[in-house]
């Protein structure tokens, strides 16, 4: 009896000493963002950072020291720099969400890769060829999830949409995404129920969707997709999957080669009823409060 009130008197110090570890442990929160050489792109995602720390007050909650926004490449706050940051903080653990649409190599190679966690020469090698520090620290670091968790995609998507729909038996949608060839098939299925969702909350019943990178390649993925809709409906709805960028803004600025000559794309729809999204998926707050969620969800797993 006596060897059982020790060791049950041992076992509840000791939980009682590491509840206490615990409680002095100081959390970090960090937002990953894609980043651009242009400011403007850059600007909407710096935002969030402070819209977070709002919404964690409004919440009462405490568990996090620290919250940014890093950019994995080029420009600044970089991954490293905002890391290095929390080191002089003294954070002993961080919550890296990547503010990405959906899985590809750059949540799931290249920001582990930055962060010290995932190990590839080719990959570590490209890295360091862009300038782009690998962060080197004793913090411990764990990565949340792509914005594809949950339902913030469909129904910023679904909001771009009723904003431009005035017919919906008459019109079509059309979603443009970044895509990643190494991983189209989740690609292929979030876009998929991303139309659905749009379509049955609307009544508009014509959907394609096309992966263009980021404005690259809308001349020779996206003009064709939006063309055959436009054979279809009446009037087409154009919206993007990006964070930042509009789809308007991309039509404008690209030019297709056909028959040996540049044409803009925009003079290629002059004569059609096509509607283009000015904007991206920011800003919206919902962003910001889906990060925060993930966020609680895995400072209260610690406990």
């Amino acid at each position: 009896m006596k060897k059982l009130r020790v060791i049950l008197l041992m076992t509840v110090s000791f939980l009682l000493f590491y509840s206490i570890v615990c409680a002095q442990e100081k959390l970090g929160l960090l937002l990953i963002a894609h980043g651009s050489p242009m400011p403007q792109w850059n600007a909407p995602v710096l935002k969030i950072e402070k819209e977070v720390q709002t919404i964690l007050s409004q919440k009462g909650c405490n568990q996090f020291s620290a919250v940014r926004v890093a950019l994995m490449e080029f420009n600044e706050p970089s991954i490293n720099t905002v890391i290095k940051d929390f080191e002089k903080r003294g954070i002993d653990k961080v919550y890296a969400i990547p503010l990405f649409i959906a899985p590809s190599g750059h949540s799931l190679f290249d920001i582990p890769a930055i962060l010290g966690l995932y190990s590839d020469k080719d990959i570590l090698n490209e890295i360091k060829s862009e300038g782009t520090e690998i962060v080197d620290t004793k913090v411990k670091i764990t990565i949340g999830p792509t914005l594809n968790h949950g339902d913030i995609l469909k129904n910023s998507m679904l909001d771009r949409v009723k904003a431009l729909s005035t017919t919906p038996d008459s019109e079509g949608v059309v979603l443009l995404a970044h895509g990643d060839e190494r991983f189209e098939p989740i690609w292929d299925s979030i876009c998929k129920e991303i139309g659905y969702y749009v379509c049955a909350k609307t009544g508009i019943d014509y959907f394609d969707y096309a992966f263009v990178e980021v404005g690259q390649s809308f001349a020779a993925e996206g003009v064709p997709t939006i063309l055959k809709a436009a054979e279809k409906k009446g009037k087409i709805i154009v919206v993007g999957l990006y964070l930042s960028m509009g789809v308007e803004k991309m039509a404008n600025s690209s030019a297709s080669l056909r028959m040996g000559k540049k044409t803009e794309t925009k003079k290629l729809f002059a004569d059609k009823n096509i509607r283009f999204a000015k904007r991206g998926i920011l800003p919206d707050k919902r962003i910001s409060e889906w990060a925060v969620d993930r966020a609680i969800e895995w400072a209260e797993g610690l406990q």
